[in-house]
Order: structure tokens, then C-alpha cells, then sequence
């Protein structure tokens, strides 16, 4: 009983110490600060960039985004992939995360911008006031980088 106890548990500690990949292989040699993206973000618009840091918020609801720490206390950037081409797994939050994509920037009208703010409410089972939303530039002009691959540590 105590041999299958004892091997149950290296089993278990093998499974969730692997990594997690996600999508298209890396392929990039190094990683930009997220920071450095978010100073310069015209600099790197349409190109493939790698980040790496820590799982923050995963979309609970198709896992189609996770939003990622920065090496500056609180920023974070959004990783979004198409529903259904990558799923992060909720489980990714609070881990290391080494991702891949394109970094974009969203213009958005004051009702796109309300509609996405009433939507992260949703996913987060916050309550959303639309009448007392006040939009600023930032909530407008959105960075984010479209995911094409991902390992989660």
C-alpha cells in the first residue's frame, strides 16, 4: 500500500511539474521586457515579439486570453488568441508563462470601449455600471499581443 501511495504522488508531482505548450512552437532566440513594449509599442507593431512573466487573469470562459505580469508593478499585458485555437487553462494563473505573438493596438470607439469594460466585468462577476463609466485615452487605444504560441512553466 505505501509503494502505490508513494508512487501516486511521484506521479502526480511529474504531471504538474511539466510544462504546458500551447499553439505554434517558440521560435524566438530572446524576450522583450513588457515594459519596453508598452514604452515603445509603434517599434514593435506587427512583429513578432516573445515575453515571459507571470499569469495574472486567465478568460475563464473559453480561456481565449491571459493577461500577463509585467517587470513594472502593476502592468500587465493581454494575450489573445482566436476561441478555440489556444485554450489557457485557468490552472495557468499564478505561473510562469513564455509566450509569442504580434504585438497590435485596438482603437476603440467609446462604445467599444464600454462594451469591453462590461465584458471583463462579466467574466470577473463584477458588477458594471455603463452610466458612470468614464473613458479615458488609454481605455481607448488598447495594446495587446496576439498569441500564436505559448509555454506555460
Amino acid at each position: 500500500m505505501a509503494k502505490h501511495l508513494i508512487f501516486f504522488i511521484l506521479l502526480l508531482s511529474i504531471i504538474f511539474a511539466k510544462e504546458i505548450e500551447l499553439g505554434q512552437k517558440l521560435t524566438l532566440d530572446s524576450t522583450t521586457a513588457v515594459s519596453t513594449l508598452l514604452e515603445n509599442p509603434d517599434t514593435y507593431l506587427d512583429k513578432p515579439v516573445q515575453i515571459t512573466g507571470t499569469v495574472v487573469d486567465v478568460c475563464a470562459h473559453k480561456g481565449c486570453w491571459i493577461e500577463v505580469s509585467s517587470d513594472r508593478p502593476y502592468e500587465t499585458i493581454t494575450v489573445k488568441v482566436d476561441d478555440g485555437v489556444i485554450v489557457f487553462p485557468v490552472t495557468a494563473k499564478g505561473k510562469t508563462v513564455v509566450a509569442e505573438g504580434k504585438l497590435e493596438k485596438l482603437n476603440l470607439s467609446d462604445e467599444q470601449a464600454i462594451r469591453i469594460k462590461k465584458h471583463e466585468a462579466e467574466e470577473k462577476g463584477e458588477d458594471f455600471d455603463e452610466a458612470n463609466c468614464k473613458l479615458t485615452e488609454k481605455d481607448k487605444t488598447v495594446y495587446r499581443l496576439r498569441g500564436l504560441g505559448a509555454v506555460i512553466k
